[in-house]
């Protein structure tokens, strides 16, 4: 038995399909590419398939990791061509690699946001991020019960930039995105419109990779 490291993208209208549905997906993928997977004991034995930081919903993902474990021969190479003969469009196996780094050496995510050019709109972005007081609301748990709690953004935003080109405003920004402390950039959105009192619909959201927490690309 080894553990290996699948590494894929998923791009284009397949990004609002719930990260349950994805799971799901590549279950039956690696059972119909033929891999021999290895089985859990117990009553109900099921392959081991561990995604490492699910993906925000409405977001592309570029370098997303998937840890299987496998058992006999078969090559890292057969891996990803097999498993590439069956995923639908818009999700690519990219590589399979061993896996160098783990679980919980996950700290952050790195996010590039599209928004559509409009006038003075990287200066509002610039003077909204240097605020300091981005806050927005989000469920969670008081004293054991789910209620709405405000969250402030602006703690947790690790670095950011953001420029120009000829068809968008792009905002690159690490946030946590780890097992102990995760943001996920539609709070930084809506902090951002609650700041600015807008309603700014990102083009597009791209998480272009996780990173260990000195920002060293996760492997």
């Amino acid at each position: 038995m080894r553990l290996v490291r699948v590494w894929f993208s998923k791009q284009g209208r397949i990004k609002y399909v719930s990260h349950l549905d994805i799971m799901r997906c590549m279950t039956r993928a690696v059972r119909r590419a033929d891999i021999p997977l290895w089985y859990t004991e117990g009553f109900n034995p099921h392959p081991y398939l561990n995604f490492l930081q699910p993906m925000p919903l409405g977001v592309e993902g570029l370098n997303e990791p998937l840890d299987i474990r496998i058992e006999g021969e078969i090559s890292d190479k057969e891996i990803m061509d097999k498993l590439n003969a069956v995923l639908p469009v818009g999700i690519e196996i990219t590589k399979v690699t061993e896996p160098f780094m783990k679980s919980n050496d996950l700290a952050f995510a790195e996010y590039e946001i599209y928004f559509e050019k409009e006038e003075n709109l990287t200066d509002k972005l610039v003077r909204a991020m240097d605020s300091g007081v981005l806050t927005c609301e989000k469920m969670g748990k008081v004293n054991g019960r789910k209620r709405v709690k405000e969250v402030n953004v602006s703690e947790n935003i690790r670095k950011y930039s953001i420029y120009e080109n000829d068809d968008a405003v792009i905002m690159n920004v690490v946030l946590p995105g780890g097992n102990t402390k995760n943001v996920n950039p539609m709070n930084l959105l809506d902090a951002l419109n609650r700041f600015l009192e807008s309603d700014i619909v990102p083009l597009n959201i791209i998480r272009l990779g996780l990173l260990d927490d000195k920002l060293i690309p996760f492997e």
